[in-house]
């Protein structure tokens, strides 16, 4: 970060509906990127920090709107805030009339063609660096993001990872007024299955949980390990009741699961609990978690096995 950060663009409001500026270069000259070099942002600062994003294509759109090739949903980020143009050897970085501005190295600037080791600033604090490598380097990076992210066991995202997201989203949804839900879930009677079967299949239970889950919820959606066998799911854009249905949609497929151990099938169940921002009396990531942690155990002293979306 620099010390000329410029300001959050207030005015930058999700209804923008301004073309992007696109300059007249004829793209149909321009060679396409290589196959075998691998033009990557590595994000070393704000919400991107570790991710690995490949630059692809001759035109790469960077901004807060749902369709651009990286979208970035920081509130200093302008819907079309920049692009990256093939110029036949490498990107140059193309400025879209940000309000917060783009950077190379601390300097603003409106064009400029990168190069490897370049760091690039798009708004007050989202901060990559370009870098231009191989697959085999470009794996390394992505496993080496992943393993920070992710629950080593259950491939789920970790708390942290979790943590970090949910005050993004609750900032984003309470700026732009949009729904935001949290489906707090955790297995019912899962120490009787660790001292019926041992440690090792309660692991393969949890495995199995999150593959299970996982296809039940969009790719946009997280999934997230708590702690011990309970998670979380972050849904944006979404309201209790829509909510609720995701959660008992949830609770059906775990119902019917049946994980097979040593020639041994072993059934689980699991509580759900439901909240939205709208339930909370001061939004916040702390209320939330807590409406749905409370609406969870209300669902266990139901007598499990059950959604609560209310109090």
């Amino acid at each position: 970060m620099t010390d000329r950060d410029p300001p959050f663009d207030l005015d930058d409001s999700e209804d923008d509906d301004r073309t992007t500026i696109v300059r007249t270069t004829d793209l149909g000259r321009l060679s396409q990127p290589t196959a075998t070099d691998r033009h990557l942002l590595v994000g070393v600062h704000g919400q991107a920090m570790g991710q690995v994003v490949q630059v692809v294509g001759t035109v790469f759109l960077v901004g807060r709107q749902q369709n651009s090739e990286l979208c970035l949903r920081d509130s200093g980020v302008s819907r079309r805030h920049a692009l990256l143009r093939w110029n036949g050897s490498g990107y140059d970085l193309e400025d879209q009339g940000s309000g917060n501005g783009t950077y190379v190295n601390g300097e603003r600037t409106t064009v400029r063609t990168l190069q490897d080791g370049d760091i690039v600033q798009f708004g007050p604090n989202v901060v990559f660096r370009y870098s231009v490598t191989d697959a085999n380097q470009e794996a390394m990076l992505h496993h080496l993001y992943e393993t920070s992210v992710s629950d080593p066991l259950t491939g789920a995202h970790n708390r942290e990872h979790m943590n970090m997201r949910l005050a993004e989203e609750v900032s984003y949804a309470k700026r732009h007024n949009t729904g935001l839900a949290l489906i707090m879930f955790d297995l019912d009677h899962f120490k009787r299955v660790n001292d019926t079967y041992g440690h090792l299949a309660g692991d393969r239970v949890l495995v199995a949980l999150v593959q299970k889950v996982s296809g039940q919820i969009r790719g946009e959606d997280l999934l997230a390990r708590f702690g011990g066998e309970e998670f979380v799911i972050l849904l944006r854009t979404t309201d209790l009741f829509q909510a609720a249905n995701v959660a008992e949609r949830i609770r059906q497929s775990v119902e019917r699961m049946s994980i097979e151990y040593e020639g041994q099938r072993i059934r689980v169940t699991v509580s759900l609990g439901c909240a939205t921002l709208d339930c909370c009396d001061e939004p916040s990531v702390q209320e939330l978690i807590a409406a749905a942690d409370r609406r969870l155990y209300a669902a266990k002293r139901a007598g499990r096995n059950r959604v609560v979306a209310s109090d």
